[in-house]
């Protein structure tokens, strides 16, 4: 009879011993679970990384662009400023030539009065 209660004890131990087993192994699949998910969330975040450098790149390479752009207007800018200046040169010019033609047909209407003072009109 003690040999019993001794077996049946025994019998008891085992079997909380098998459910501390059985929890732990469900804590372990819990914390194995927790892990896959932590591991996915880890690539998601790397591909959000990977994602955000492809467009910070992208960004980079419109700046470039529109840098290019900006000199190659700036450079535009000089060339017209340069032809503005030839213009007004040529203007200039020109108004010299009507300043020179002017005088010259006031030296020849001069002359005229003093060769042939009878064509003087009031």
């Amino acid at each position: 009879m003690n040999n019993e209660h001794h077996i049946m004890e025994s019998e008891h131990h085992t079997m909380d011993d098998e459910h501390r087993i059985i929890e732990s192994e469900h804590h372990i699949m819990d914390s194995e679970h927790h892990i896959i998910e932590s591991e996915h969330h880890i690539i998601e975040s790397e591909h959000h990384i990977m994602e955000s450098e492809k467009h910070i790149i992208e960004s980079e390479h419109h700046i470039m662009d529109n840098e290019h752009h900006i000199m190659d207007n700036e450079q535009h800018i000089m060339e017209g400023k340069h032809h503005i200046m030839d213009y007004e040169h040529h203007i200039m010019d020109n108004e010299q030539h009507i300043v020179d033609n002017t005088n010259h047909i006031n030296d020849l209407e001069h002359h005229r009065m003093v060769k042939y003072p009878h064509t003087i009109v009031n």
